[in-house]
């Protein structure tokens, strides 16, 4: 029963991990622009605001190649398992992929493995 905790566990750190990726990449650009617009306010009141960027959030745009900038298919979002299926290259491109986006994911499985494995089911474990 341990071990099927801990691969529950592990699949659901890999979908974490995968999320985590987002926040990484995302979470910098997205306070960059938001200093950038309240510079803006300060440096010039009255002024009016530039067109709208388009969204940039957790949620949009969807995942892109950081190279050719083709929208990332979701067979080919699949944590971990893709990144191996494309030998670590875009799937349109062929341009190499960070390995830093599987190694987030694994790692985060493995120490939801590792805890629900010491902590089963339990407030400790969750």
């Amino acid at each position: 029963m341990t071990a099927a905790i801990a691969a529950a566990a592990a699949l659901l750190g890999l979908v974490v991990g995968s999320f985590l990726n987002v926040v990484i990449y995302r979470l910098p650009v997205m306070l960059d622009r938001d200093w950038r617009r309240q510079a803006r306010e300060v440096l010039s009141p009255g002024e009016p605001a530039p067109a709208d960027e388009p969204a940039f959030n957790l949620a949009t745009p969807r995942s892109t190649c950081p190279h050719c900038k083709t929208m990332i298919a979701a067979q080919h979002n699949i944590p971990v398992v893709s990144w191996l299926w494309l030998r670590g290259r875009c799937a349109r491109c062929g341009a190499p992929i960070s390995p830093r986006y599987p190694a987030v994911e694994a790692l985060t499985a493995v120490a939801s493995a590792l805890v629900a494995w010491r902590f089963g089911l339990s407030v400790e474990g969750v």
